[in-house]
Parts: structure tokens; C-alpha cells; sequence
């Protein structure tokens, strides 16, 4: 199974021929099976693709997407009857304004807090560093503090469980900066960094953007209606929501591994280098083909593509049927 088709280059040319999408460049041409493709993924500018083969990719359920320069999906075509039904959309609407849109920022928090507390605990255990230890404990208090939180209007609770989100992810990143090779020159998480480190997590958390994007929307969800971030035009808040409980899995751990063994990008004017996205991309893919446990599920592992799809699924149901939402705490 192919899977995803990453496009890249300049003066690529995109068309379709008998059921193959015909991907042509300076060095020739390749032929993909669309039966067997999920995802097409276009990485520069300077592509062109035919309105034959959007319409094809569209009939076989292939999702594409465009990323900008910094792997964000500025756009995504998809079958526009790919919702399930809605009422997952009705149910999603309504649970903000009751207990259950309050639980659903909890859930997500404590998830994502949790996660950054055990993939501490397991780097500690490799690295054998009895310092990270003690700030993962400490990361794991402040999730548990989410627990305790009383309930009160959606927008004064957000803000409470922002503060302590934001003081855990100070003592992650700073606990993260003391693994990453020096050379590299990262000091903790600043989205305009221009050390390596940052620039390359902007990236891997684009690509995932886009994985939990189009989970939700196979889910039946809003991508635009959140929970955890504020409402903004434009903004798929409810993607910005699910993410924070797959970053540490499918980009920070990856990156760290990534950066201790040797491996290095190309960075040009705070922006990656097309060598270095695409090996982001590559490894990225590959590593969602992973297979994960998880505390929080009595499930066996999974890949962690499956994962995703699973738990927007299971965040489809539990507001359909008002159930507490559980995310996912990764084993490490």
C-alpha cells in the first residue's frame, strides 16, 4: 500500500492515465496505482495538477493536501459528502455549552500534560538521568491538579487549565533542551526559534496538523469548533484541540531520537531546506506506521495512523452520546 504520495519540485506536472496518477518532472515520470494511494501531499509551489486528476483523486477518496513553507496544510481536497452524519455535528455544537465541553478541555489537557510526564520517564530511563525523573513527576503533579480543577463556565476553566498546561510544557521544554546536542542550539520551545530543533517542530507539527485534520473530518467533527483554544475565524480550533495529545508521540519524541543520532536539516532563512522537508516528511510517515501502546485503552498496540483515526472516532461518540472523552496517555 502506498499510502502517500509526496509531490515536491518545481515544474512538476500532476495528471491522471487509466486508474495511475502520472506524476512527470525533469527526470521523467512515475505511475502511482490511485487504488492504492490515501493521500496526496504537494510540498512546494511551482506544481500543477490537472482539474481530470482532482476530480479522479476526489471519486477514489484520496485526500489533497497543500502544505505551505513550513508544513502547515494551507488547503485540502476532499469528497465533500465525507461527513458521517450530523448529528456527531449537532452534539459537538451543543457540548460547549454544557459540563461535557468542560470535561472534553480537562481530558485533553490531562492527555497531553500526561504525555509529556511519561515520555520524560522513558528518556530518563535511556538516557539514565535521575534529573528528568524528578521534573516528570513534577510534570505528572500538574496533570493531576487538572484533575482537581472545579468546574465553572467553559472560558474561565480554559484559562485555569492554559495556566497549567503552559507551566508544564516550561519544565518539559527546558528538561528536553538538556538531551538535545549542543551544536544544535535549542534552549526551549520558541515557535520563532531559528535553531534547528524549532524549525523542524514547526514542520513535524504541521504534518500532523494535517494527519488530525482529516481524521476529524472522517470522525463527522467540525475541525473549526473547539474546546480547549478560543474560537477564531478561520482557524480549525478543534484540530489545534487534537493535536496537543499526539505531539509528543508523533513529533517531539521522533525529533529528539532524530537530532541525538546524528541527523541534522538545512535550514535558509528560517525556513527548512526541500532536502530536509522531505526527510522530515519521510520519517514522519514512517513513524506513524508505528506501532504504540497506551496506558489509557485496554487495547493491544496499534500504529499510531490507527491510533488517530480511532480516537477522533471515540471523540465522535463520546459527544454523540455524552460521555466523558478519555485521550490517549502513551506508553514509553
Amino acid at each position: 500500500m502506498v499510502r502517500a504520495v509526496i509531490i515536491t519540485g518545481y515544474g512538476v506536472k500532476v495528471g491522471v492515465k487509466k486508474g495511475y496518477l502520472v506524476i512527470k518532472d525533469g527526470n521523467g515520470s512515475r505511475e502511482v496505482p490511485l487504488s492504492e494511494v490515501e493521500q496526496v501531499i504537494l510540498t512546494t509551489s511551482g506544481i500543477s495538477i490537472t482539474s481530470r486528476a482532482l476530480r479522479l483523486l476526489t471519486d477514489y477518496g484520496v485526500d489533497v493536501v497543500v502544505l505551505d513553507s513550513r508544513g502547515f496544510p494551507v488547503s485540502r481536497l476532499y469528497h465533500p459528502y465525507i461527513s458521517r452524519t450530523v448529528d456527531v455535528r449537532r452534539a459537538q455544537y451543543m457540548a460547549y455549552f454544557t459540563d461535557l465541553g468542560i470535561e472534553l478541555v480537562r481530558s485533553i489537557a490531562y492527555a497531553k500534560v500526561m504525555n509529556q510526564a511519561k515520555y520524560l520517564l522513558g528518556l530518563a530511563r535511556s538516557v539514565k538521568d535521575p534529573e528528568l525523573k524528578e521534573v516528570a513527576y513534577g510534570i505528572e503533579d500538574l496533570g493531576n491538579e487538572l484533575l482537581t480543577l472545579s468546574k465553572k463556565h467553559i472560558s474561565q476553566f480554559r484559562k485555569e487549565v492554559m495556566g497549567i498546561e503552559a507551566r508544564a510544557a516550561r519544565s518539559y521544554w527546558s528538561a528536553l533542551a538538556t538531551v538535545i546536542p549542543k551544536d544544535v542550539g535549542f534552549e526551549g520551545r520558541d515557535q520563532d526559534g531559528t535553531d534547528q530543533f524549532n524549525i523542524a517542530l514547526n514542520y513535524g507539527y504541521g504534518l500532523l496538523y494535517s494527519e488530525c485534520w482529516k481524521a476529524l473530518v472522517l470522525a463527522g467533527l467540525d475541525p473549526y469548533a473547539g474546546f480547549l483554544h478560543t474560537d477564531r475565524s478561520g482557524k480549525p480550533t478543534l484540530v489545534f484541540d487534537f493535536v496537543e495529545m499526539f505531539r509528543v508521540v508523533a513529533v517531539d519524541s521522533l525529533l529528539v531520537r532524530l537530532f541525538r543520532s546524528g541527523w541534522r536539516c538545512s535550514v535558509s532563512n528560517g525556513l527548512l531546506e526541500h532536502k530536509s522537508r522531505l526527510e522530515i516528511i519521510k520519517y514522519f510517515m514512517e513513524n506513524l506506521d508505528k506501532r504504540f501502546k497506551v496506558c489509557s485503552y485496554d487495547s493491544p498496540s496499534q500504529t499510531l495512523r490507527q491510533w488517530v483515526k480511532g480516537v477522533a472516532r471515540d471523540l465522535a461518540r463520546s459527544l454523540l452520546n455524552s460521555k466523558v472523552f478519555s485521550g490517549p496517555i502513551f506508553r514509553w
